[in-house]
């Protein structure tokens, strides 16, 4: 059984309109700069930071938790072949299970062009998990 540290938080943008809010899990080593990128170059303000583990539930939907103790989250691997490095580089993100089939074509738009255009095939591994939810 899979397991990472996952931070679980709520992204909200301020545009023309009203406020756009989502849900986001980051893993926790990449977590400060990624909030440091969403914050300084895409303007987003991060509210209700949770830092717990994500399991791999190993394709079985009936997990022992009850609803109340976990939230549902698909992981997502790409491995890109990049042709000018000659070597293939992972990509890992998770995503709400329940907005993931719209969220997973937006994801994948942004590899296209490296994997359209090279010698070797983009892997694509998903995995159903669930992200465990802190008491307290």
């Amino acid at each position: 059984m899979a397991k990472e540290k996952v931070v679980r938080c709520r992204v909200s943008k301020n545009g023309s309109g009203p406020p756009v809010e989502s849900t986001r899990y980051v893993p926790l080593d990449v977590y400060d700069l990624w909030k440091h990128l969403m914050v300084t170059r895409h303007g987003f303000e991060i509210l209700e930071e949770q830092v717990s583990l994500w399991f791999d539930i190993d394709g079985d939907p009936h997990v022992s938790y009850s609803d109340a103790d976990y939230e549902r989250v698909m992981r997502l691997s790409l491995w890109v072949y990049s042709d000018s490095d000659r070597m293939f580089r992972k990509v890992v993100r998770y995503f709400p299970e329940g907005d993931y089939p719209d969220i997973k074509t937006a994801f994948l738009s942004h590899y296209e062009e490296p994997r359209n255009h090279s010698q070797w095939a983009a892997r694509l591994e998903e995995r159903s998990g669930v992200w465990v939810k802190a008491k307290g």
